[in-house]
């Protein structure tokens, strides 16, 4: 990969470690779930190798039910640092679904 200044994946590279494929990595960049990334100077996307991470978690916690919507509320509730009044109710809540789903 061209070099721009640190250890950055390609979209393929990122998509086969999350084990999603590249149209799943697009779309969760439209929709806010992954930041978009940096290009490098042959214009790739040159993602951090946190990404991988980072869609792992947004894969596990679809299989438990949450949709992207609450996901991405969640997400962006990390980065903001402080939840919204009702979220704590809405993940106990999501949380007995899911109990309820498993029984």
């Amino acid at each position: 990969m061209d070099h721009i200044g640190g250890p950055f994946l390609r979209s393929g590279q990122v998509a086969d470690r999350a084990g999603v494929n590249p149209q799943t990595l697009r779309y969760y960049e439209r929709r806010g779930l992954i930041a978009e990334p940096r290009r490098s100077p042959g214009g790739h996307r040159a993602y951090p190798p946190e990404t991988v991470t980072l869609l792992t978690v947004i894969k596990a916690a679809q299989r438990l039910g949450f949709t992207l919507e609450e996901v991405a509320e969640l997400i962006d509730t990390g980065r903001r640092g402080h939840p919204t009044p009702d979220l704590r109710a809405r993940a106990q809540d999501k949380i007995a679904e899911v109990e309820l789903a498993l029984a």
